[in-house]
């Protein structure tokens, strides 16, 4: 089983503003553009009940300590494109959408 804290340091703990916005845009653009082989391949190392507590960890305050602007993801992303991330969840994928949506419309 892949250690879910292990991978989000992995994805944020080294990496400056820009790595993270450009693999926050290559996962989208994953997404939008059908390549989602490779995005399934990446989500399914992911144990979703972890995963469900880190997201339910996240706060403005994680947010900023990743830099991570709601603003501009909510514009890139479509409820189309989180429809594809649910199916590509599979287990508990609803669950973990709303839990996005949430984070993204909250001010």
């Amino acid at each position: 089983m892949v250690d879910i804290n292990k991978k989000l340091s992995e994805l944020f703990g080294k990496m400056d503003q820009k790595m993270l916005e450009k693999r926050i845009n290559t996962a989208i653009e994953m997404l939008k553009n059908g390549d989602v082989d490779e995005l399934s391949k990446k989500i399914n190392k992911i144990d979703k009940n972890e995963l469900l507590e880190k997201i339910n960890e996240f706060d403005e305050s994680k947010l900023k300590e990743f830099n991570i602007n709601k603003d501009e993801i909510r514009q890139k992303i479509t409820d189309a494109d989180l429809s594809k991330l649910s199916q590509l969840l599979g287990e508990h994928g609803d669950e973990i959408v709303e839990k996005l949506k949430g984070i993204l419309e909250k001010p």
